[in-house]
């Protein structure tokens, strides 16, 4: 909302070569003022912050931003991370993988055996990252985790994750059983 500040001006000055300048000098700074708190009130919110101002965020959770990762999956991830809450169950992590894969994607949980499985269908860039984030910050140190992720009907990762820790108090240690990531 731009104003004419020379109507602020008492009719008397309004002429004044002077007093015209000065007034055109101080619109530009509050144009400037305006275009940067309009950029403020958009870095409250992840959808709309600016590179900068999600590097920020990012580094509050220790994420690193890899070279050809996308603003939009930058976003995502960080939404996912701020997203995440506890006590987990299994409706939430249902509704978490549907938020990032829509009905693209299977669950089974076997809580005697403390298995889970996810077989997530997606051609989305980044979905493997963004699930195996998701598992990671979610399941539970004692659950085994066999996932799975497919494009274009050839998997393009079948891992599993071992919890090593028989309680929530430490993650468990990664390992590769089967396939490729």
């Amino acid at each position: 909302m731009a104003i004419d500040l020379i109507k602020i001006l008492p009719e008397y000055f309004r002429p004044v070569l002077e007093f015209k300048e000065i007034i055109k000098a101080d619109e530009a700074v509050l144009a400037e003022l305006e275009t940067n708190i309009e950029q403020i009130r958009k870095n409250f919110y992840i959808q709309t912050a600016d590179e900068a101002t999600l590097t920020q965020k990012e580094m509050l959770f220790d994420i690193f931003a890899s070279p050809g990762e996308t603003i939009e999956y930058r976003r995502q991830r960080l939404l996912q991370k701020y997203n995440t809450i506890v006590p987990f169950s299994t409706d939430f992590l249902r509704d978490q993988l549907t938020e990032l894969f829509g009905k693209d994607f299977t669950l089974s949980v076997d809580s005697a055996a403390c298995k889970l499985e996810v077989s997530v269908t997606s051609s989305r860039y980044g979905a493997v990252d963004l699930l195996y984030n998701l598992l990671w910050d979610v399941i539970p140190a004692h659950m085994e985790i066999h996932a799975n992720q497919q494009v274009n009907n050839y998997s393009i990762s079948n891992f599993v994750l071992e919890g090593l820790c028989p309680a929530h108090l430490c993650r468990p240690y990664r390992r590769l059983i089967h396939g490729s990531i």
